[in-house]
């Protein structure tokens, strides 16, 4: 049984993975969860109890942007909602993610420390062990043999190819089972370099953000295309942050998934000994907005929008923030043109 003392100095050390395992041990003992099924299939293991159900929310609400979320009743059966994506993968971990918010209130211990911290420090933590524990059943330590290390491009290439994990699973759980010391930052993007995903493993690397098209990844994607799938190298022009300024002298390494459309990227420092980061200033910066895509400069004349610290575009006012999603059809799950908004009978389905 672990005590609040050990789940405290976890908190400490920032071992999520290990609050995670702790936690799921603790949940094979409770024996309400099959936890080998769970990794098998999550709906299906998680149907059946009392305690919580599952259900497809197949309309959200206007502006929702996440996957889904957990519903606590605390005299009776809690909920899982789901909104699905466009892939199974997906969902799976969306399900595992919401049932590690609810394994976190059944057990004392970690629920007494995790509910003494600040609600804003409480609340972060909470979704990181959630994410931890979604990633430790869905992808087990043993995916990947002794000898190999999971902060390469190409072992998360093919460990993607034989779990029933999302790419964002299979990159968070390189980072939550990287040694420690290991400072890397993986990256996942599309064809056009346009991150979907980041994480690092600690400070030395940053991580982009989602929505934005790095073109130092983009050159070694098509690289990678034209050698087989996979590239190394040094990274081109850094990774780029949205105010403006780009690390560099970072080492890459980029290999394309099964279906070429999206590429796992590991940049870590060039340098092995006596290294810090080196920032530098992005003369032009590219739009977020795919529908924009323009290049600008970044100077005295550009607004930074005050809520992400990015530059907004002069062309379309676009800045990092993340836009409210738009409603969807829920038969062809298509995003709704604001006309067929006002007048549904203007859909058609495809």
């Amino acid at each position: 049984m672990t005590s609040e003392d050990e789940f405290r100095a976890l908190i400490r050390a920032k071992n999520y993975r290990q609050i995670a395992i702790k936690l799921i041990a603790l949940e094979a003992g409770r024996g309400v969860f099959d936890i080998e099924a769970l990794q098998d299939d999550p709906e299906n293991a998680v149907s059946g109890n009392d305690e919580v159900a599952i259900e497809y929310d197949m309309n959200p609400r206007d502006g929702c942007s996440v996957f889904g979320y957990y519903r606590h009743v605390a005299a009776g059966q809690s909920m899982i909602l789901v909104h699905p994506s466009l892939t199974s993968e997906r969902d799976r971990f969306t399900i595992l993610h919401e049932l590690g918010h609810h394994v976190q209130r059944q057990h004392r211990a970690w629920a007494n420390v995790r509910y003494s911290l600040p609600t804003d420090v409480g609340a972060r933590l909470e979704e990181r062990v959630a994410d931890a524990f979604a990633a430790e059943v869905l992808i087990p330590a043993g995916t990947v043999s002794s000898d190999s290390t999971w902060l390469s491009a190409r072992t998360l290439a093919g460990v993607y190819a034989k779990v029933r994990a999302s790419r964002a699973a299979v990159a968070m759980r390189a980072i939550e089972i990287s040694p420690e010391g290991d400072q890397a930052t993986v990256v996942v993007a599309d064809y056009r370099g346009m991150v979907t995903f980041a994480r690092a493993s600690g400070d030395e690397v940053f991580a982009p953000a989602r929505g934005r098209v790095q073109p130092g990844i983009a050159k070694m994607i098509e690289t990678a295309l034209e050698q087989g799938g996979s590239a190394r190298g040094m990274l081109d022009g850094g990774l780029v942050a949205a105010s403006g300024w780009a690390q560099e002298e970072l080492a890459i390494e980029v290999a394309l998934d099964d279906s070429w459309g999206y590429a796992f990227a590991v940049a870590r420092p060039a340098q092995r000994f006596g290294r810090k980061p080196v920032w530098s200033r992005v003369d032009e910066v590219e739009c977020g907005n795919e529908a924009c895509g323009a290049v600008f400069a970044v100077d005295q004349t550009v607004t930074i929008c005050s809520a992400c610290g990015a530059p907004k575009c002069p062309e379309c006012a676009r800045c990092a923030c993340e836009l409210k999603a738009s409603p969807v059809c829920a038969t062809c799950f298509l995003e709704l043109t604001p006309a067929e908004q006002a007048n549904p009978t203007l859909h058609e389905c495809t």
